[in-house]
């Protein structure tokens, strides 16, 4: 008898389906507390979860393809224009269509993390290094620029709420601030692998995944190894802490063929 495996992302996929039905039930007019749509929902949930949990190289077809991010996206953007709206009196937004808006956001939050964990796990081939680096000294400069500006930036919305600004905007900017002051302490571990480079920042759930065809060279310095991107930021980590081994892998993995 085949079984159809359950995973995470493929549960999070029902959930944010089964929420979407459930906000559009709502939308055309049924009570939210109606039994018939919530068991309608809870429905969809598992089929969804059912059908995609049968196709594990979904996560590799939409990874590859950047697709991972859309449903947050897709979720964020109206929650932004709601939560906008009512602080500045435009409409009137309602509670339950807020709460929606904001579990679809979580969800499709959800799903980017799982959903590149499993496009990792399912792309990356044969493990070829594993080392543990904090960012360069360079990167970490710039994190000391972007943290002075978000810190003058928190200063000024926190004065600003005094004369009636909204107090989102404090909110934003101070959980911005604290996040970045966290991440340019972390570390960060790395696998060089047969298809690609996985990293996660240390006890943390998301793992990315990068194919070494989208770097387009290797450049090292007494300070940084540096996996430099067209258009896109860069992957740095301080070179004394990049083993032989690892350096080697990146060698052969984004050479001359791999430039543009």
């Amino acid at each position: 008898m085949r079984t159809v495996p359950l995973d995470g992302p493929s549960i999070a996929v029902g959930a944010y389906v089964g929420l979407c039905g459930y906000l559009v039930g709502t939308i055309v007019g049924i009570d939210g507390a109606d039994t018939g749509l919530l068991a309608g929902c809870g429905l969809v949930w598992l089929i969804v979860a059912l059908a995609v949990g049968s196709r594990p190289a979904l996560w590799v077809s939409l990874g590859s393809r950047r697709l991972l991010a859309v449903p947050m996206v897709v979720a964020t953007g109206p929650l932004l224009v709601l939560v906008f709206g009512t602080e500045f009196g435009v409409f009137d937004g309602s509670l339950s269509l807020l709460r929606c808006l904001c579990g679809l956001a979580v969800l499709g939050l959800v799903i980017w993390l799982l959903g590149n964990g499993a496009y990792a796990d399912r792309a990356a081939g044969e493990l070829r290094a594993y080392w543990i680096a904090n960012p360069d000294p360079g990167r970490r400069r710039q994190y000391r620029r972007w943290g002075l500006l978000l810190g003058l930036g928190t200063a000024a919305a926190f004065v600003g709420t005094l004369y009636g600004a909204p107090s989102f905007l404090l909110s934003g900017l101070l959980a911005v601030f604290i996040t970045m002051q966290i991440d340019a302490r972390r570390p960060r571990e790395y696998e060089a692998c047969e298809n690609g480079l996985k990293y996660a920042d240390i006890n943390t759930l998301g793992t990315q995944y990068l194919p070494w065809e989208r770097f387009n060279e290797l450049r090292e310095t007494d300070e940084a190894i540096v996996l430099e991107r067209r258009w896109r930021l860069d992957v740095r980590m301080a070179a004394d802490e990049v083993p032989p081994d690892a350096r080697e892998a990146m060698r052969a993995a984004v050479g001359p063929s791999w430039n543009r």
